[in-house]
């Protein structure tokens, strides 16, 4: 049974990724009461529709704001729940000025004050203040009728800022034809010509990713696709990804650092450790880099020649850029030669991950390679096994689930159980998910920490080895393995976060003039700390930096998480003084520090988030898109739900809200420990089926006859065979 609530986690860059355990919830954890809201358009998409778009000037588009997910997702806090009138706070999200789009050279950030907070009226609930369909949203039953579509899932769509029939039908039957050209993505046809070069010479080319999905699944890319480039050499034998690859290419090989030892991202003396092993390489970064500029200048320095592909943000403008043959990256400006002067990236969508522009890369220098637009069959075979990895790492690296994302998803879960690559198949079975239909779910909460597990606990050579060069015999015996280490991180990260925990609540660090968190420990593993900063996110509803102490070095290393609205990274910027080095975006970031600087940082930490928000920002919100009847809750609208899929950032699950429900008999605690509830719902003739995950305690308060208002997720459920529709509860509370 799936289990709700996504957690994540960064590198020291802050580059994010799912894990895959339900919310540690502690019973002593304090939690205010939530605050239910319906989102608003801007929450879902940002559009760029042409070049013009990315004019700064122009401010007729959304503003991009961060959704409520893996930091902050629909938060259910059952402490509310009561038998007395409702007290809680609704809260109407209307529509607010967008900001300008920054230049692509200037990280951009979500406004410090989160849009609730800052345009949306607080209206006190009471049992005759509710939200009618009519008014949560506009129907169209027009637009609807056009369609062939359940009403409410007009209503959605209009809702998610697609209006135009055209648009509608791009969203609802992604197409290939809809992934933009790769020669427009800054870089790529300069770095694909290089690495063209670079084959037809037989000189070896080294691929340096991340310890992450995104950086695994980007290394496997690229491998993939230059290993059948390079053996097409008469003394090589053609690659085959179905068929035995017992070691690296000896011209394409793979280079991952260690978490804990190296770090994240691209660092000299590692450079200089695969030249030194390999005669004039070529050293290729994915989903790293773009920051790396003394590594860059040093590197160039050495005579090492070097391609940066990456997708986070760039160091601050003053910095400049990485020095290297080739810089890749989709928000990468354009800088006039005569006169430095920049002008913005001419690529389409800004929102690609690591693997994302891993794959356009690879995708360029298969046409270059074989100089046509149109790829030989074999060619063709592999970009299609390509694009199930490009999914993994968009999915995982939780970046929007728009534009060409959607179409990589899409495509890519599509065609996953069907995959030619040995290990992805080996991870499969392991996970037992061969009879499964394998959606964003299951890479966030199955596959993915699977992958991440071995980087997170020791190193992550053996899950690029998996997705690359293992033969059936040793991908079988990593793909277990993988499950095993996760299992042991899963415990870990359980020791770690009750630790925290506690370490909160003992030190009161979670009072409304300490908007923020600061707790480490020693030997707290490395591995799970972002993991953990997220749970005490959902525990505590602020941003966290969760650190480890290091007695040999006397350094504390740690990762942050933070809450819409609230900017990690420039939270950091301010306490930047006392950081040995630090890096990330609004959401996540990693940082080091000496030990006997923490005290410090983390005074000037919460001062800094303090002023950033009010207390009132730290309550939880719990988010829905409509209202709706039960009798509205049809097997077509069940089905039409699922070709809104795949759901994730910028695109999540639909959550319709339910006022005024009886419930047709008393709750039911289920499950072998009676964790979670069972509920039936009626409303004049309809009824239906309700289930609350992690929801038992909740059985005894709610009696048959008493009347609820819902927050919950529309599903099909199967059955031993037999499918249903179920309503998956994210908040239930009571009403007179």
């Amino acid at each position: 049974m799936r289990q709700p609530g996504t957690s994540t986690d960064a590198s020291t860059d802050g580059s994010i990724t799912s894990t895959t355990d339900p919310p540690l919830r502690p019973p002593t954890t304090p939690r205010p009461r939530p605050v239910w809201a319906r989102r608003h358009r801007s929450t879902y998409f940002y559009y760029r529709h042409d070049p013009s778009s990315l004019d700064p000037a122009n401010t007729s588009l959304p503003h991009f704001a961060h959704p409520i997910g893996p930091q902050n997702p629909y938060v259910r806090y059952h402490q509310s729940m009561s038998t007395d009138p409702p007290t809680k706070r609704w809260l109407s999200r209307t529509p607010h000025t967008p900001h300008p789009t920054p230049p692509p050279h200037i990280p951009h950030h979500p406004p410090h004050v989160p849009p609730h907070t800052s345009t949306a009226a607080l209206v006190s609930a009471s049992t005759s203040t509710q939200t009618s369909p009519a008014s949560a949203t506009t129907d169209n039953p027009n637009l609807a009728h056009s369609l062939g579509v359940h009403r409410l899932i007009a209503q959605l769509l209009t809702q998610r800022g697609l209006h135009d029939p055209t648009d509608i039908e791009r969203f609802l039957s992604p197409n290939l034809k809809h992934l933009h050209d790769p020669a427009l993505l800054p870089g790529c046809t300069d770095a694909a010509q290089h690495l063209v070069d670079a084959v037809r010479q037989n000189r070896p080319i080294v691929i340096y990713g991340d310890y992450d999905v995104d950086g695994i699944t980007a290394s496997a890319i690229l491998w993939h696709m230059l290993t059948l480039a390079a053996s097409s050499s008469p003394s090589t034998p053609p690659h085959d990804p179905s068929q035995n690859q017992t070691q690296n290419s000896p011209r394409v090989t793979t280079y991952v650092p260690h978490r804990i030892d190296e770090g994240y991202g691209l660092n000299f003396d590692a450079l200089q450790q695969i030249a030194s092993d390999h005669d004039n390489p070529l050293i290729v970064s994915v989903d790293c880099g773009i920051t790396a500029i003394d590594v860059a200048h040093r590197a160039k320095q050495a005579g090492i020649d070097l391609i940066i592909t990456d997708h986070h943000e760039f160091a601050h403008e003053s910095d400049g850029f990485p020095d290297a043959l080739a810089l890749v990256h989709p928000r990468l400006p354009i800088i006039d030669p005569d006169t430095q002067q920049q002008s913005p990236s001419p690529y389409p969508f800004d929102g690609l991950c690591g693997a994302g522009v891993a794959f356009k890369l690879a995708w360029q220098f298969a046409k270059t390679f074989c100089g046509s637009d149109r790829l030989p069959d074999d060619y063709r075979a592999v970009m299609l096994d390509l694009i199930s990895l490009a999914a993994l790492g968009t999915v995982a690296d939780v970046v929007p689930l728009l534009d060409e994302n959607r179409v990589i998803t899409h495509f890519g879960l599509g065609h996953i159980q069907r995959t030619n690559i040995i290990g992805l198949n080996a991870l499969i079975d392991a996970a037992r998910l061969r009879q499964e239909t394998i959606d964003a779910y299951h890479v966030g909460f199955v596959i993915g920490p699977r992958i991440n597990a071995c980087g997170r606990m020791g190193h992550a050579e053996e899950a690029v080895q998996l997705l690359t060069c293992a033969d059936h015999d040793q991908a079988a015996d990593i793909a277990v393995n993988l499950c095993n280490v996760n299992e042991q991180r899963k415990a870990t990260e359980r020791d770690v976060f009750n630790l925290a925990h506690q370490m909160v609540i003992d030190n009161d660090y979670a009072t409304d003039d300490r908007r923020a968190i600061v707790v480490g420990g020693y030997d707290w593993h490395p591995g799970v700390l972002g993991i953990v900063a997220s749970r005490l996110v959902e525990s505590f509803c602020r941003p966290v930096i969760v650190l480890n102490f290091d007695t040999e070095t006397q350094s504390a290393h740690g990762s942050a998480r933070s809450i819409d609205g609230v900017s990690i990274h420039e939270a950091l910027q301010q306490c930047d003084p006392l950081l040995t080095r630090w890096g990330g975006h609004a959401m996540a970031a990693g940082m080091r520090l000496p030990i006997e600087s923490v005290d410090a940082f983390r005074e000037q930490f919460v001062e800094a988030v303090n002023a950033m928000i009010e207390p009132e920002a730290l309550t939880p919100v719990v988010q829905y898109d409509l209202t709706c009847q039960l009798h509205d809750l049809t097997d077509d609208l069940f089905n039409q739900v699922r070709k809104l899929a795949p759901f994730g950032r910028s695109n999540p699950t639909p959550v319709l809200c339910v006022h005024q429900a009886q419930l047709a008999q008393a709750s039911q605690r289920m499950g072998q420990s009676g964790k979670h509830l069972r509920t039936a719902l009626q409303q004049g003739q309809s009824a239906i089926t309700a289930i609350g995950w992690s929801m038992g305690d909740l059985a005894e308060s709610l009696p048959r006859g008493a009347t609820v208002d819902l927050a919950f997720e529309p599903r099909l459920s199967t059955w031993q065979g037999r499918t249903r529709r179920e309503l998956l509860l994210k908040d239930i509370r009571m009403t007179k």
